[in-house]
């Protein structure tokens, strides 16, 4: 806390106890195990499994070129996978901050979805956030004041999530992804559908549920 102004300090003390608070009751293959978290004066720890290996950001900036898309499609299924777990929860959780740089990919193949620091529990009452958060590029236009940010929110992160690794490159100006093949045309065109859906800026255009985005993504059921 001493690298904080004084002001902003019982805030982020708030944000590390709802973050303990979410991540202790979570189970799930694709989320950090959490053991526990404590207090030593003013300091606060949270204490969680370690996991060796680099997140995707780290990834995509050594590799230099775009992930060959069956490879990025095997992180989606798990990422959809464990978003529909989270969602599945009473109240549903919201991410608000998936990227690549808060994805971790083990030495084994499996996705870790790390960083609660800004996830939030979804309430049908509320009209709109009361925190502007997240990261240009991957937040989608909700996520910025203009409403309630909900499962929707989330797809729309993880599909620019997973356009950032099949392409290199993302920009921080507007919203939505209008034609994916015209930046990489070895994009299937399923895929390159799947992703501009659920990038609509207006989220009553995106898919209904992560589940049914995966079903379009992986062309499953389709």
């Amino acid at each position: 806390l001493s690298s904080l102004p004084s002001h902003e300090r019982g805030q982020a003390i708030q944000n590390f106890l709802a973050e303990a608070t979410i991540l202790s009751r979570l189970n799930h293959p694709n989320l950090p195990a959490f053991t526990d978290f404590f207090s030593e004066g003013s300091r606060h720890f949270l204490v969680m499994e370690y996991i060796e290996g680099h997140t995707l950001e780290e990834l995509l900036e050594h590799n230099g070129v775009p992930f060959p898309e069956h490879r990025v499609l095997r992180w989606a299924r798990q990422l959809c996978d464990v978003l529909e777990y989270l969602h599945s929860q009473q109240p549903p959780i919201i991410f608000r901050d998936l990227k690549p740089g808060n994805i971790m990919l083990r030495n084994d193949g499996r996705i870790k979805l790390i960083d609660f620091g800004i996830a939030r529990i979804f309430r049908r009452s509320s009209t709109h956030d009361t925190q502007m958060l997240g990261t240009p590029g991957f937040a989608p236009p909700e996520q910025y004041g203009t409403a309630q940010t909900d499962e929707r929110s989330d797809m729309y992160s993880l599909a620019m999530s997973l356009f950032q690794l099949m392409t290199n490159t993302l920009t921080e100006q507007g919203f939505g992804l209008p034609d994916v093949r015209s930046i990489n045309p070895e994009i299937s065109p399923s895929v390159a559908y799947a992703l501009e859906r659920a990038t609509d800026p207006e989220p009553e255009n995106r898919f209904e549920s992560i589940a049914v985005f995966q079903r379009a993504l992986l062309g499953e059921g389709i």
